[in-house]
């Protein structure tokens, strides 16, 4: 893993956004013990702010401390996954209403999204497409301006991103690409049928989970 400079101004924060992005990117998996020390050497600096980094990111739900072993990576169960899933759901359909003006910009962004899914499906990359894939659906939350909405989308990311990388066992990352160019076409033609195909996408989601009991 390459090391990440950092500048000296609010060292707090950048290394608890560095430590979220590598729980997120899977560079740390669940169950991966994060070490002060090793975190202070990498960063050239004291302990203290590499400590309180990963306090906020406990926080924030991604890290477990364990009494005599530390901070941990957490690990979710299927079924927080799942109402991770559920929640995230009905922020984007609540979102859609909300964006009455910048269709045009909103679709420029997915389909963005869109190409880097369809590399990532190409490339047989589930990392990279979970990636694409939760841009696409942040897309669409951050549209409607409620930073509120957005920091309890953003509140889910890691959540999305375990369930994204394994579902190709069952449901295939080819399956998941194809629901979401219609989702894009009908936002772009501003057809009513958007908020259902957004309930299609999540009620497959949902199946997926029903079937790996």
């Amino acid at each position: 893993m390459a090391k990440q400079a950092v500048v000296r101004q609010s060292l707090k924060e950048q290394i608890e956004n560095i430590l979220i992005d590598r729980i997120i990117e899977g560079d740390l998996a669940p169950g991966d013990r994060i070490k002060e020390l090793t975190v202070a050497k990498e960063f050239g600096t004291s302990q203290a702010p590499v400590r309180e980094a990963i306090r906020c990111i406990e926080t924030l739900g991604y890290v477990d401390h364990v009494p005599h072993v530390g901070a941990m990576v957490k690990t979710f169960d299927k079924s927080q996954i799942k109402e991770a899933y559920q929640v995230r759901e009905a922020l984007e359909i609540y979102a859609l209403p909300l964006i009455s003006k910048g269709q045009d910009r909103l679709v420029v962004e997915l389909e963005k999204c869109l190409a880097k899914m369809e590399h990532a499906t190409k490339e047989r990359d589930n990392r990279k497409f979970a990636k694409a894939d939760n841009q696409f659906h942040r897309t669409i939350v951050a549209s409607c301006n409620n930073k509120t909405m957005l920091a309890m989308w953003e509140s889910l990311k890691m959540q999305s991103q375990i369930m994204s990388v394994l579902v190709d066992t069952i449901l295939s990352i080819d399956e998941i690409y194809a629901l979401h160019p219609p989702i894009v076409a009908a936002i772009k033609d501003e057809n009513s049928d958007t908020v259902l195909l957004l309930k299609e996408h999540y009620k497959i989601l949902e199946g997926y989970w029903e079937s790996s009991k």
